[in-house]
Formats: C-alpha cells, structure tokens, sequence
C-alpha cells in the first residue's frame, strides 16, 4: 500500500468531509482528473482520495492520498479560505526552491502548470517571446513514453477538452491560429527489440541543419520506463536554442537537476509520480538568465502571450514577469495548491534521508525485484533494464510463453487494478502498477516504487518485499486468463 508514515495515526479533527476532498483534489486540471460517475474511477482506474488499501507500485500520474497526505490535505483545506493565494503560490514556489537549490548553483524561477503536459507549452511561448520571426523547430525525444498529450503539445495544439479552470477547449485545434506552427521531429525511445536506442548524434546534426531556426531540445530523464537521455548533448548552440528536460517522474539526485540548470537548461518536474501525489500539480525550473532574457522582451499588445491564456493564469507566472502576467487571466486553482500541498510534504519528508542512503535501497530493491522477475515464467524483462532508473522495472508479460498485447495488457491493467485481492499484508486488498506502454507493436507494465514507500523501508531498517511478490503473483495469475 501507500505504507504507514509518521502521520498516518493523527486523528483528523478537521471538518471537510469526504466529498468536499474529493472535489477539491480532482479541481482543477483536465479531463483526466474527473471521475467516472458510475464507478468513481479516474482513467487510471483509481479514485485518488482512496489509497489506503491499496499497495501501490505505480510509476504514472496516478498517485492516491496515503494516511499522511489525508491529514495534510484536510489541514490545508481547512484554512484554505484564510489564506492570500498569491502569498501561497509564493511561499510554495520558496519551498520548492529551498528544496531543489544548492549553494553552489545559480538561481532560479519557478512556473507552475496544472500538470507536466501542461508545461511543456511554456518552451514555446518563450522562443515566440523571444524569437517571433523565426520558425520554431520542437525536438522530442523519447514521444512513445511521454503523456499522452505531449504531441499535440509539442505541435503548439490544445491537448485536452477543458483547461484548469474548468472552461471547454477545442481539443486539438492551434493554440494560436494566428502562428506558424512548430516543425516538430520525433525521435523514438527503442528500436523493434526494445532496447533503448542513442539519440545524441540525430539532435546535433538537426541543429547544425537549421542555424535560423528557434529549436527546442526536449529531452526525457525518467521516461515511463525511466530512459535516461544522454543529457551531454546539452550545449551552448546559440541563444537560439532552448533545451528543456523532463524529469516529471523527479527520481533523481538533485546534483543531476543543479548540473542541468546551471548549463542552462530548464527542467520539468510534477508531484504525482515518484512522490505520489494525487493527479496533476507541475512545475518548470527556468534558469535565472532566462527568465531575465523573457523580463525584457516585447510583447506589448500581448500577441504572443495572450493565445496561452487558454492554458496558464497569471499566477502561474513569476512576479517578475510582468509583461508576461499582464497578459494572462487571474485566476486562482484551489485544486493545484492542494495537490502541491501535499507533494511539498512529502519531498520534505523524503528529503530528511540522505540521498545515498535513499538511493542505496532503492537499488537493492531493484537488484532483488529483477531476479524475482527475471525467474518467473510470465515475465520477460525488458532489455538495458541498467540504462533506466533503478526505482522503475519495465517487463513484457506473457501467457503459456506468448506475449500480451497492448490491448490484452490494458484489459490485464483495468482487471487487476479494479479488484480485490488477498495475501497483501497490513489490510491491503487493491494493487496498483504502472500501466502498459507501447512500443511499435509490443508493450511492456511497469513496478515502481515511490518515496513513501521508500521513507517506510528506511524506518522499518530493511527491505520488505513481500507484498512485492504477491503483486507479481496476482498479475501472473490474471495473465493465465489470456491462455
């Protein structure tokens, strides 16, 4: 399950009841957050105000309220209404940078964004900021093992039926008809075999190319499968070229992510994976001397910027940018400061280890988990497994020696997340996992451990994998089914 936490045992004395916290934890995003009526499902077949049966293995963004994150959630809640919601976004914003920053790297600023899907629009408003004659070519790395919306993103298209506030999109029309329309190359994360494929030399020679082109580098560190871009390919082309990584799963060192923005590239990061927290809540880091660059640029009648209203509020934006903020709609999102409540809790707590010793069970975890995988017969793991991040496993499942397809994976995933189970320990009777990524014509689920799990194991002095097991016992089983 979400495991025990050092919270988990306060009694609530908080008056929000049940439903006012599951509006608030599922207002303000997309669709992707709103609830089927008939089963009280998300699209992950999940209701993210009830995870405390449930042991959670999940790698997407699909995190549930734990016994911690209810207590802190109901807080929040209920002085909500005595708070200053630009004074909240900053001081969110604060803890975030007193998290992320070392004494040793330059500044930066924070943007928020309903979810990672979200941000990645912001590359684009800052080369039509900053660039507006020239055509904006957008490089995707890895686009197979990003959300799902992030190519009509990349293509500067409205992803989704509805924005934060709750207001209709035409899903899929031009974020600005009035533009040209990003050129965007896709380069893809495997090959046929699965094996992770070197994308470094195809994005320099793109560069090199197209020298009066605004480019964008949108790298992948933690894909589904947690694929690690060889980040080396991040240089100084030109102000030109703009590079964005994300690292939304944040299963990383923060050496990694201060590497990264003092080369100055911009890193995107959510709450709702590694940490667990319910769906969406986003955030992009932008080096200080770009977001100086943005301060000073020319958008007077708002051409640029105003399009993007559709997507961001002006709180959403740094007070600095003025020029940016004037032209986007105040809007306030009690939802996406819930959400961020709750993930600045837990990166606090996950912070008090340190990262070594954090790390070294994470990779004992995986180190045990892989050979229990690896010699079950419904498993086939997927290759480079050492290439990805070690708190991600990634395995093709198989009937009577035949591969599940995407379709028998997504009908396994539905199944074995919408039932009950036994043999989980501590009352657990749901499980969750990483749901099914495709590749070409195969697909692959995926186990992952998260921090509050990781927090327990570090409490309890040991790993415990019990649960671990069963869960690969109960996915095995309903594999069976597809004989």
């Amino acid at each position: 399950m979400n495991r025990p936490s050092d919270r988990s045992d306060v009694r609530d004395r908080i008056d929000i009841s049940d439903e006012q916290l599951l509006e608030a934890l599922t207002g303000g995003g997309d669709e992707r957050t709103e609830l089927d009526p008939i089963t009280g499902h998300n699209r992950y077949f999940i209701n993210p105000a009830n995870g405390l049966d449930v042991f959670n293995r999940g790698s997407c963004t699909a995190g549930m309220l734990n016994g911690r994150s209810r207590v802190v959630a109901r807080e929040f809640l209920g002085r909500y209404d005595t708070l200053n919601y630009a004074s909240l976004v900053e001081e969110q914003s604060f803890r975030l940078k007193n998290l992320l920053s070392s004494a040793h790297n330059d500044p930066f600023d924070v943007f928020f964004g309903p979810s990672g899907t979200d941000l990645a629009y912001l590359p684009t408003l800052f080369q039509r900021l900053l660039h507006p004659d020239r055509p904006i070519i957008q490089v995707m790395s890895c686009p197979e093992e990003l959300g799902s919306g992030s190519r009509d993103v990349a293509a500067a298209k409205l992803f989704g039926r509805k924005n934060q506030f709750g207001r209709p999109l035409d899903q899929g029309a031009p974020i600005d008809p009035t533009a040209s329309e990003p050129t965007v190359v896709e380069l893809d994360a495997r090959d046929a075999d699965g094996n992770i494929l070197d994308r470094r030399g195809q994005i320099v020679r793109l560069i090199e190319d197209n020298p009066t082109a605004a480019i964008i580098g949108s790298l992948v560190f933690g894909s589904k499968s947690g694929i690690k871009d060889d980040l080396d390919v991040i240089e100084d082309h030109g102000d030109h070229v703009m590079w964005v990584v994300d690292l939304c799963q944040l299963r990383v060192d923060p050496a990694l992510l201060h590497d990264l923005l003092d080369r100055g590239a911009m890193v995107m990061l959510t709450g709702s994976k590694f940490f667990q927290t319910p769906p969406f809540c986003g955030a992009l880091l932008v080096p200080r001397q770009l977001t100086e660059r943005l301060r000073t640029a020319d958008d007077t009648n708002g051409a640029s910027v105003a399009p993007f209203g559709q997507i961001f509020s002006a709180h959403d934006v740094p007070w600095a940018l003025d020029n940016v903020r004037q032209h986007l709609p105040d809007e306030e999102n009690r939802g996406l400061r819930l959400r961020w409540q709750i993930a600045l809790d837990e990166m606090e707590s996950y912070a008090s280890w340190p990262f070594h010793v954090s790390n070294a069970l994470i990779a004992d975890w995986k180190t045990e988990l892989l050979r229990i995988v690896d010699e079950h017969p419904n498993f086939r793991l997927m290759p480079d497994q050492r290439k990805t991040n070690d708190s991600i496993i990634s395995t093709q499942v198989l009937a009577d020696g035949r591969e599940l397809s995407h379709e028998e994976l997504r009908t396994l995933y539905r199944d074995v997340v919408t039932g009950e189970h036994e043999g989980l320990s501590d009352g657990a009777r749901r499980v969750f996992f990483g749901q099914p990524v495709r590749y070409g014509d195969r697909s692959f689920i995926r186990f992952a451990i998260g921090a509050p799990t990781v927090r327990w194991m570090l409490h309890r002095g040991s790993l415990f994998l019990d649960d671990d097991k069963r869960l690969i016992e109960i996915v095995a089983e309903y594999a069976e089914r597809f004989r």
